[in-house]
């Protein structure tokens, strides 16, 4: 008889000591079915063990494996909330192309802290933070374009407003056109924006390394967020006209990039270019008035942008800070839209 082949095991970390081996289990095996796609659900198969966590005896650690695949889970909750306390928000972070869904979060110490989770768990307790994964790997041979990462974002933000742990769930109101949508933008109140390229950003980097790649799927998704990308012009000026209200903090980097460059020894492209402005200051910002839009320079490279590696560090004492405020005000705000 062959053996069984092993799937890949995750470490669930941050789960409470305080209740059973038993009911954990079934609370972690019911959460991740619930998340599991229905062609998952036939053919993966979940096994579990609940085990000591070594550095804190008040929480305890779930060994995951999965076999027959791995899941595409779109959207991760990264800690547990108390069953009897109210969300007060839905946090929702999505990483830039080419970026890691966990790790681009993660600091660059030996601790490898990730913010969203390790410090926002204990900032913002009550509020439900998540992380969105998208195929956004550029040397990838997906033929994504922005319009199909948006329209699948939006799918899949449908999928989880439809929970009963939502804030406020996507209600049909009056609007004519695209009702689900409108009721999500009512239900935005706020965005945190580090270096986000409205205008572009530069890519001649990662043209270079898919040179030779004339038919490169990857090439159309380049183009259009090049530098000076007209589509990127366009977008830009509906997204303003979307904002009305909305409260917008845009960081955005001082330091400057080293561009991919190959490395005959290794093989491999790594970070040893030349050191570049990757996302200029016009670009990063809308450049809003200063009620709608808060402009936040931070003395760091496009890479690490938003890695945090300590409570302390300038850019995190300010994301938490304008988080806590849109906690504290988003409430009212966002009800009365629902029900002028």
């Amino acid at each position: 008889m062959a053996a069984r082949k092993k799937g890949p095991v995750f470490c669930v970390t941050g789960l409470p000591a305080s209740q059973s081996d038993d009911e954990l289990a079934m609370l972690l095996k019911a959460a991740i079915n619930d998340n599991l796609a229905e062609d998952e659900l036939l053919k993966l198969t979940v096994n579990m063990a609940i085990v000591p966590f070594c550095y804190d005896n008040k929480e305890i650690v779930a060994l995951v494996e999965f076999r027959g695949g791995v899941p595409a889970f779109l959207f991760t909750q990264l800690y547990m909330l108390k069953p009897d306390l109210l969300i007060t928000a839905n946090i929702i972070a999505i990483t830039g192309l080419d970026g890691h869904v966990y790790g681009l979060w993660r600091g660059k110490g030996n601790l490898g802290r990730m913010w969203l989770r390790d410090f926002l768990s204990k900032d913002l307790p009550y509020c439900r933070t998540m992380i969105y994964r998208y195929n956004s790997k550029l040397s990838s041979h997906g033929i994504d374009t922005i319009m199909d990462y948006g329209r699948e974002l939006i799918e899949e933000l449908k999928k989880v407003r439809n929970t009963d742990k939502c804030l406020v769930k996507a209600v049909q109101i009056s609007e004519d056109d695209y009702p689900t949508i409108a009721s999500l933008h009512k239900a935005t109140y706020g965005m945190l924006l580090f270096g986000i390229p409205h205008k572009g950003l530069l890519v001649d980097d990662i043209q270079r390394m898919l040179a030779g790649q004339d038919s490169h799927p990857r090439n159309v998704l380049l183009e259009q967020i090049r530098s000076k990308s007209d589509l990127l012009v366009f977008q830009l000026a509906d997204f303003k006209n979307l904002i009305r209200d909305r409260k917008i903090i845009s960081f955005y980097e001082t330091g400057q990039t080293r561009q991919l460059e190959f490395d005959n020894k290794s093989r491999r492209w790594k970070r040893t270019g030349n050191f570049v402005t990757a996302v200029g200051v016009d670009s990063a910002l809308l450049q809003l008035p200063d009620s709608t839009e808060e402009k936040i320079p931070l003395g760091l490279d496009h890479l690490i942008i938003v890695k945090f590696d300590t409570k302390n560090e300038r850019g995190y004492t300010s994301a938490r800070d304008k988080l806590l405020q849109f906690e504290r005000d988003a409430p009212h705000v966002v009800e009365a839209r629902f029900y002028m």
